[in-house]
């Protein structure tokens, strides 16, 4: 068991700021105090984080910690707090450690015992989930998926089959050969939201079917980050007969299961009565 004292005064510790991930007066009061009171920012782009903190008058001292060198770089940053060092780890929007390396430097943190603060704030995904007009829980978010349609196509299995909302990430360039490979897997008028420059001015929601979203961009040139979301499925499963759950049971104990376990495993995917499951294939 490890217990952590977060706010203790005289200690260095890694806080975890979100920041605006668009419209730059969505920082919190909080997180510019907590940036301004840092020693250091560890920030994902200091490019763009620097656009940030020029805006709301904070000239810390910046630190690169990105995906490239944050299994170098975590170590180092780790020591620094251990010898008392204040360190605000920020993406380049959002929320750290969603689609960001924060995590690695997070895990650091935790096995040397050094505390870690975080933040509330704004995330893209939550954003669009809570326009969206989709059932807000439970959902799945998978963040960036594979470029590859081979490789996106399991997840898409499983949005199929899902009966939570899921939400993706994607890049305008990539949108239209992603809503093409969905379609593919997904009935074409299944239901989905394309959310993009949240919290700007350009902000938009695109909402209908895969076929009706596809066909919008394909005269509307996409620009800008992409969240998509996907409907939950809401069809009530097929009933099996019993002579087709019996078959399944077969099926598991051809793999090595026994009858017991087999029977046990077919009435809890199925939703039927272990117990007449049990009778029916010992009558078969």
């Amino acid at each position: 068991m490890q217990r952590q004292s977060s706010y203790a005064k005289e200690e260095g510790k890694l806080y975890l700021v979100p920041t605006p991930i668009g419209n730059l007066e969505d920082i919190t009061i909080r997180a510019k105090k907590v940036l301004t009171e840092a020693d250091y920012i560890a920030a994902e782009d200091t490019r763009t984080s620097g656009i940030l903190l020029e805006k709301i008058g904070v000239h810390n001292k910046m630190l690169s910690f990105h995906k490239y060198n944050s299994v170098q770089r975590a170590p180092e940053l780790v020591q620094m707090m251990k010898d008392g060092a204040v360190i605000a780890e920020i993406s380049d929007a959002g929320m750290p450690v969603i689609s960001d390396p924060g995590y690695i430097l997070v895990q650091e943190c935790i096995k040397e015992d050094v505390p870690v603060v975080p933040l509330p704030g704004p995330s893209a995904f939550a954003t669009a989930l809570i326009a969206s007009g989709f059932d807000a829980q439970p959902f799945t978010y998978y963040g960036f998926l594979p470029r590859k349609a081979s490789e996106q196509k399991p997840y898409f299995e499983q949005m199929n089959k899902a009966k939570a909302t899921s939400i993706f990430y994607e890049a305008p360039h990539r949108l239209s050969k992603t809503l093409q490979t969905l379609a593919s897997v997904l009935p074409v008028e299944r239901q989905i939201v394309a959310a993009r420059e949240l919290t700007k001015i350009h902000e938009e929601f695109v909402r209908g079917t895969i076929q009706e979203v596809s066909e919008y961009f394909e005269n509307n040139a996409p620009r800008g980050e992409f969240v998509i979301l996907v409907s939950p499925n809401t069809e009530a499963p097929k009933q099996l007969s019993w002579p087709e759950l019996i078959k399944l049971v077969d099926g598991l104990v051809d793999q090595g299961k026994s009858k017991k376990d087999a029977i046990k495993e077919v009435a809890k995917e199925h939703h039927v009565s272990k117990n007449e499951l049990y009778d029916e294939y010992h009558q078969g």
